[in-house]
């Protein structure tokens, strides 16, 4: 899947971001790479912190103290970033 910055973003991420967000949030929704994670999904700073949590948890990455997390905007920014530190490649 590639997101309109043509950034590749891996459904199975996406998925596990949907169910993280779906159990903080208590809703179920279809997220897209381009949703921006304030703004569209209304996710404050107390919801951020969980759903970065239950990723880390998830994936065992660390979000909550990566520079790079902090600048993330759009679901497609943190479903590359997750799967850059995935990977193992430098973030």
């Amino acid at each position: 899947m590639t997101s309109p910055d043509n950034t590749t973003t891996s459904p199975e991420t996406l998925r596990a971001l949907e169910d993280v967000y779906a159990a903080v949030k208590r809703v179920r929704r279809d997220l897209r790479p381009s949703d921006r994670i304030v703004q569209d999904l209304e996710i404050d700073s107390l919801a951020t912190l969980e759903i970065l949590l239950g990723l880390e948890e998830r994936f065992q990455v660390s979000l909550v103290d990566n520079v790079r997390a902090a600048g993330v905007t759009t679901v497609g920014d943190l479903v590359a970033l997750l799967d850059e530190l995935r990977a193992g490649r430098p973030s």
